[in-house]
């Protein structure tokens, strides 16, 4: 499977598990037909070890306020987030189920030898009576174990190493949330789900529409704009695709516009055509949910069709409350987050309440702080676009040239050592240190 097809994005993985809970709340004897579609998997680690592409990808998606060329406080801040509190600090409700929804490029929908280039939780609070779908941005540098074995990499490459299992932990330990299940789906359903929805409507911008027909191959040339715009399943990929007219938050937003749509559709649907959806998406759909348990959601699955619905993307990049900022690495662009804080949102957002307090020292990092302030300083704008050259061409689904197969940080610590130690060295950047400097702030 090539590049083009992991992009597909956080929309189809939400409109599976939607289309699946409305299923799963009106039809009787056919949910056991369509369950047996199901691959079900714990989503173990993989047994095969797999190596990154080389090749780095487009650094131009945001605004870089940092070149980061001694690492030392960076990741020493990291190591300790992930270790603080251990599983003790991970918040926990039982009126709250959070659903890891996980795109994948390959053609079985099976776990394997991918990144996630997709990662969204949804978020079900059957006491406030709100779903949440919360995106993560696959930039997000972090530090995640995989059996025992310390990774220093972007939040998308943690399933790439660890399978749905180690995306799960690595979600967990960084929000310090519980994330109860997981759901995988490879992209190639997308344009059935939809269709078989009868498509979507949103809203289409001009430059939007100028963008698409600018960029995308002749035969889907003439995309329309306006304000309550119809989509088939082909062009509501290519617009949830959009990334380099402006940033992957802004695409982040068209998706969820698709995502509310698709909503609106399954609440209209008849039985046909809820079940006609799920028949063509269940056999590219890997999940950790036993069919059992999936039955045991039938009595309340159609309640949640009802509740309100909240969409929310971690790390913010923009606006007073940005938890990220832009940097580079060997010139691989990443998103430096402020975890405590951005931990904090989201189990403010999921729970109603946050067992992080932001003023108790075991929460703050005087490295992390310091960073941030100079970059409220030096921030001009929160994105400046790649912009597209004359005759460039996107591939036949809307996605440019600058996603590429995968890469790995040359000279940064893709594995070995001891997970309870102390970030090692790297030899191929300067100036780091085997052991903590003697200014590095320890607040854990």
């Amino acid at each position: 499977m090539n590049a083009k097809k992991r992009n597909q994005g956080k929309a189809a993985l939400a409109a599976l598990m939607i289309v699946m809970v409305a299923v799963l709340g009106t039809l009787g004897f056919l949910v056991l037909q369509l369950l047996g579609k199901l691959q079900v998997s714990p989503g173990d680690i993989p047994s095969n070890h797999y190596n990154l592409d080389d090749e780095p990808e487009d650094p131009a998606y945001f605004e870089t306020l940092y070149d980061i060329t001694d690492a030392t406080n960076l990741k020493n801040f990291l190591f300790q987030w992930w270790y603080n509190g251990g599983d003790d600090m991970i918040r926990y409700s039982r009126d709250v189920v959070n659903v890891l929804l996980v795109g994948v490029d390959n053609n079985d929908g099976i776990a394997g030898a991918g990144r996630s280039d997709s990662m969204m939780l949804v978020s079900v609070n059957k006491r406030t009576r709100r779903l949440t779908l919360l995106s993560f941005l696959r930039d997000s540098y972090c530090y995640f174990d995989i059996n025992g074995e310390p990774y220093y990499h972007r939040l998308n490459s943690a399933f790439f190493y660890g399978g749905p299992q180690g995306l799960m932990q690595a979600i967990s330990r960084l929000y310090k949330i519980r994330v109860d299940k997981y759901v995988t789906v490879d992209f190639e359903s997308f344009p059935p789900l939809i269709d078989a929805l009868g498509g979507v409507t949103v809203e289409v911008t001009e430059q939007e529409a100028r963008y698409i027909n600018r960029t995308a191959p002749s035969q889907n040339r003439g995309f329309p704009s306006g304000p309550a715009v119809r989509l088939t399943g082909k062009q509501a990929l290519i617009y949830s695709r959009i990334r380099k007219l402006d940033s992957d938050l802004n695409r982040t937003n068209r998706q969820q516009k698709v995502i509310e749509s698709i909503l609106h559709s399954v609440r209209g649907a008849n039985v046909v055509r809820l079940y006609n959806a799920l028949d063509v998406t269940l056999p590219y759909v890997q999940t950790n949910y036993t069919r059992s348990e999936l039955l045991g959601l039938i009595p309340q699955a159609a309640g949640w069709l009802g509740f309100d619905l909240a969409n929310m993307s971690s790390p913010e990049y923009e606006g007073p409350g940005s938890t990220a900022i832009g940097s580079t690495i060997n010139g691989m662009s990443i998103l430096i987050v402020d975890y405590p804080k951005a931990a904090q949102q989201v189990q403010l957002a999921l729970y109603g309440e946050s067992n992080i307090d932001l003023q108790d020292d075991a929460h703050r990092n005087a490295y992390i702080e310091e960073l941030f302030a100079g970059a409220a300083h030096r921030r001009t704008s929160t994105y400046t676009p790649r912009p597209t050259e004359p005759g460039e061409e996107e591939d036949e689904e809307g996605e440019g040239n600058g996603d590429r197969p995968g890469w790995h940080w040359p000279g940064w610590n893709q594995g070995g050592g001891d997970a309870t130690q102390a970030p090692t060295a790297q030899e191929t950047i300067p100036a780091l240190e085997t052991e903590p400097a003697a200014n590095v702030f320890w607040p854990f």
